[in-house]
């Protein structure tokens, strides 16, 4: 890759209204596709989450709070009052953002957050309206039931509406709490379920409430910080980190148990052993499994037209890898990889398909980008 690096991203510059301009920072020849990439803007505070509202402008959290509207014709910035304040501590904070399916009609943006403090947090799901460039009449609609979580570890937390409407969320497994993620009673480590109200689906596995929390709709998971919906089947498919090796991508399937922490491909930080097992029956393997780690956040399968070779591909950020990772399947079974923008090093923390055909990417840290993958024109 060709790197360019503005003035104001080589010195750890602020954006100005000088540097915000929209510019190619570089270009790259892949296995399938030649891209430049375009710095939208910078100087973001820890960005985390992105969705494009109607129209092509872009709305990003920022982990230590804030939500941030993007011009991505002039990569000018407006702060939008009024969005969840979190509980921000290590990994804790403003995480994703998603509009409602029907955000034309009913204008309103849903959050993920950690709330609470040191002693007792959880994650929250909230909704509101956005209205006159800011969020209006915000209501919280989800509360894990984790307050006995203390710390800043492992919050999750990605969120994707389906076809049905129907709002599936990702909450962490908390860190300290491993055990927990086979408990299906507790919030935990689980890919939830709801109405965009907050109300229960009849048809969750844990509906009743005997054996489940009714929110829950998959158990079993570590720290899941991608969620994306295929663009053929409908189906939901997740990532999660593992500990020391064993990313995971999983399709999500309703009450199945995932494994966390009974079966596993990685160890733990301190190198001791985990699980002596990496499959167990009652279990849903995986369909594809990283080691070592590239700690994967943010996920999308690529629909757009500017790049007909990766129609259909994911994406997922790297964090520990340090670029954006490209995974070809063909049903479930992974037919080719590749790392892109690795020249950058830069963690990549959310990738997104632009109303453009584009693909956008968050770089992580205190002064994080918008960037913006284009297909170069011949």
């Amino acid at each position: 890759m060709k790197l360019l690096l503005s003035f104001g991203l080589a010195f750890g510059l602020a954006a100005t209204s000088a540097l915000a301009q929209p510019h190619v920072i570089g270009t790259e020849n892949s296995a399938q596709a030649d891209f430049e990439i375009i710095e939208i803007t910078n100087g973001l505070e820890t960005p985390w989450g992105l969705a494009f509202l109607p129209g092509g402008d872009a709305l990003i959290t920022q982990r230590p709070g804030g939500l941030v509207r993007v011009n991505l014709q002039s990569g000018e910035k407006t702060n939008i009052p009024g969005a969840p304040e979190p509980f921000v501590y290590r990994q804790g904070g403003l995480l994703d953002i998603v509009l409602s399916p029907n955000f034309e009609d009913d204008r309103l943006v849903y959050f993920t957050y950690a709330a609470g403090k040191k002693s007792s947090n959880h994650t929250e799901i909230a909704r509101g309206r956005f209205e006159g460039n800011a969020i209006k009449d915000l209501q919280v609609i989800f509360r894990a039931n984790t307050k006995k979580k203390k710390g800043g570890g492992h919050f999750g937390s990605r969120l994707v509406f389906d076809r049905d409407g129907n709002l599936f969320a990702s909450i962490g497994e908390g860190y300290s709490y491993m055990q927990e993620a086979q408990n299906p009673a507790s919030h935990f480590g689980t890919i939830i379920r709801i109405h965009p109200d907050g109300s229960i689906p009849d048809d969750n596995p844990f509906v009743g409430g005997e054996k489940g929390a009714p929110e829950v709709y998959s158990y079993g998971h570590r720290n899941p910080q991608g969620l994306a919906l295929h663009p053929r089947t409908g189906a939901v498919w997740e990532h999660e980190h593992g500990p020391m090796g064993g990313d995971e991508i999983n399709i999500i399937k309703a009450g199945e148990n995932y494994g966390w922490p009974k079966a596993t491909f990685g160890i733990d930080y301190t190198g001791g052993i985990i699980s002596d097992h990496t499959a167990l029956p009652g279990m849903k393997d995986s369909i594809l499994h990283w080691v070592p780690s590239i700690a994967p956040s943010g996920m999308a399968f690529y629909t757009g037209d500017q790049f007909p070779q990766w129609k259909g591909d994911v994406f997922a950020g790297a964090l520990a890898g340090q670029h954006l990772h490209r995974v070809k399947f063909r049903g479930t079974k992974v037919m080719s990889e590749e790392k892109l923008l690795l020249d950058l090093e830069s963690q990549i923390r959310d990738v997104r398909n632009g109303p453009d055909g584009a693909l956008y990417v968050l770089t992580n840290g205190l002064e994080g980008q918008l960037l913006k993958l284009q297909a170069i024109k011949k």
